[in-house]
């Protein structure tokens, strides 16, 4: 990047951090929140709050940022509300997830032993429901929410310590994921469909509410989910009439580009009525190429659909994975160390802002290749750092010129 171009860009992050402005009622925030962006993009590869405090160009007090991030009492839903607003594109897929965090102990807001994403198994960790928009290859977080186990909601002591807000408790994740599509509708976003995992795929009540909400859905289920499909007597699994459906009908489709080739699998599709359900629906089965392994979804496209608009639906998910790795390595999604309610909130939707931030940047490349995420971090972090070594050498002169002509005692 030129100086020119380095220049523009910090007065872009300024831009951005200052539309925020009006989500902080005292100064002290205002100037906080500053802060802490942009030691989410400074030169320390871990982003707790020393590292980052450590290594800011103005770092002032590290009490200071921490009662901001921690125990300021100005709420994250607001802000969240602003970054909705903000976001340049208003139309797209949405993908919900459960964002997983590993932990050690029991105090911190939420954790507990449940299936960890993150690890792939049973685990001690914290887990979140997050929605994103997905348009043109570009993914841009627009809620985020921390799941609260039933034990920690009737547990009063628990929730004093962590400082869980009285509005928050237990609900089922199923539950959280459309209210936070409504916010999102509500926001203006026009969503072409939304995709989930198999947690959210298989419960009937949740399928029911994207239906009643007038939105298309392409959604992983698991295996044993029944269903009806055409002129048969009794309900199948999603499992067995796949494993009916002869080989000649499996067709081989790829969806996108990754580092290793293209990705692809081999699917086929049956219309089905799901048990419990009116009308009938897609099963969109898939075999992978390199060892058989299965999966299902279910989609409430058109009859007319294609095989290869099914796969382009329910494969759109993918970039959300690249996302949460990106959010984790490049800003440091997980690395808050502390355990309240109100400090995760707080760091989460900074972390948003800050991601959308480079978001925006990228886009700005269209009608060339646009760089990568952690390359648009890098240009930011290395402007930081010039930031950062410009401001200690003016310090070390400071005290240098001091030391030479110290003022005359009065």
């Amino acid at each position: 990047m030129t100086e020119s171009s380095s220049r523009a860009m910090l007065r872009r992050f300024g831009q951005c951090a200052d539309q925020f402005a009006r989500c902080f009622n005292r100064q002290a925030q205002r100037d906080g929140a500053s802060q802490s962006l942009d030691a989410l993009f400074n030169d320390s590869e871990r982003k707790s709050m020393q590292a980052k405090h450590g290594r800011l160009s103005d770092p002032g007090s590290y009490e200071a940022l921490q009662h901001f991030i921690t125990d300021s009492p100005w709420a994250a839903e607001p802000v969240w509300t602003r970054l909705r607003a903000l976001v340049p594109v208003r139309r797209g897929m949405l993908a919900l997830d459960d964002t997983s965090f590993p932990k050690q102990g029991t105090h911190s807001v939420g954790v507990k032993r449940q299936y960890c994403g993150a690890l792939g198994k049973i685990a001690n960790c914290q887990v979140a429901v997050s929605t994103i928009l997905l348009a043109d290859q570009l993914a841009w977080p627009l809620t985020f929410e921390w799941y609260l186990p039933q034990e920690w909601d009737t547990d009063a002591a628990r929730r004093a310590k962590a400082g869980i807000p009285d509005q928050i408790y237990f609900r089922e994740k199923w539950r959280m994921a459309l209210a936070h599509i409504r916010r999102v509708l509500k926001a203006g976003f026009q969503l072409t469909a939304v995709l989930a995992d198999a947690d959210y795929g298989s419960n009937a009540a949740f399928r029911r509410g994207l239906e009643r909400l007038g939105l298309r859905y392409g959604l992983a289920i698991r295996g044993a989910l029944t269903m009806w499909v055409p002129r048969a007597r009794r309900a199948r699994t999603a499992a067995a009439i796949a494993a009916a459906i002869p080989n000649r009908e499996w067709k081989r489709v790829s969806w996108g580009e990754g580092t290793n080739g293209a990705l692809a699998a081999r699917f086929a599709a049956r219309r089905i009525r799901p048990a419990k359900s009116r009308g009938e629906r897609w099963l969109l089965c898939e075999r992978s190429l390199a060892n058989d392994e299965r999966k299902y979804y279910l989609l409430n496209l058109d009859a007319t659909a294609t095989l290869r608009a099914l796969v382009t639906l329910v494969r759109g998910r993918w970039p959300i994975e690249q996302q949460y790795r990106e959010l984790k390595d490049e800003l440091g999604i997980d690395h808050f160390e502390g355990r309240s309610y109100c400090g995760w909130a707080h760091h989460t939707v900074l972390t948003a802002i800050a991601f959308t931030f480079l978001q925006v940047e990228r886009r700005r490349s269209e009608g060339k290749p646009r760089p990568t995420l952690p390359t648009v971090r890098w240009w930011v972090r290395e402007i930081m750092a010039v930031l950062y070594v410009v401001s200690n050498r003016k310090l070390l002169h400071l005290i240098a010129s001091f030391q030479r002509n110290p003022p005359l005692r009065r």
